[in-house]
């Protein structure tokens, strides 16, 4: 009886956990595109994918030889990168955007973006993560209010993956390094 009662309270407490995982669709890099409905059914390419939640903030979708992390930050921001065939690995990037996020005009800049930035911020991270770059895994830079940003994931071996986020200034400089980890709740 006893492993009954267990057995359904698991299975509630699961439903619940997907029931609070919001509508997203992500693009990233070799074509995979992730979709997830409300309630947790979750798509990899068109095709059904397994959603495995660890905790209300972060969630894996798997399927086909490829894995999706979905975090949900602090502030409401996700960070979301994917491993797939023969290691590769990146970060993706949301791929509708909200009808009044494509109203607002991006704000302008002084010239093209600088080319160095994911380099600069390969390095920093690997100083602040104290590993070598090559650990290290930078998104595709993009316009902010202040200048540009990029995020970024630390693979720290037995302390896992680590997302984080440079800013830059609107002439490539980069102003600060970001952790996107509430190391507080760990």
């Amino acid at each position: 009886m006893k492993t009954l009662l267990l057995a359904s309270a698991a299975i509630l407490c699961a439903g619940i956990a997907h029931a609070e995982i919001p509508t997203m669709n992500y693009s990233c890099p070799t074509g995979i595109e992730l979709h997830v409905d409300q309630g947790g059914y979750a798509y990899l390419n068109g095709k059904k994918a397994k959603l495995k939640v660890t905790s209300k903030d972060f969630f894996t979708v798997s399927g086909n030889g490829v894995s999706v992390d979905v975090m949900t930050n602090p502030d409401g921001t996700r960070t979301v990168s994917y491993t797939g065939k023969h290691g590769a690995n990146g970060m993706c990037s949301e791929a509708n955007f909200s009808a009044a996020a494509a109203a607002t005009p991006a704000p302008k800049k002084a010239g093209p973006m600088p080319k160095n930035m994911p380099a600069y911020c390969k390095g920093e991270a690997a100083g602040q993560f104290n590993t070598k770059p090559m650990y290290i895994q930078v998104g595709k830079p993009f316009a902010t209010a202040t200048g540009y940003a990029i995020k970024g994931t630390g693979d720290l071996g037995n302390e896992g993956k680590k997302p984080f986020q440079c800013n830059f200034d609107q002439n490539g400089k980069l102003q600060n390094f970001q952790s996107l980890v509430n190391e507080g709740s760990l």
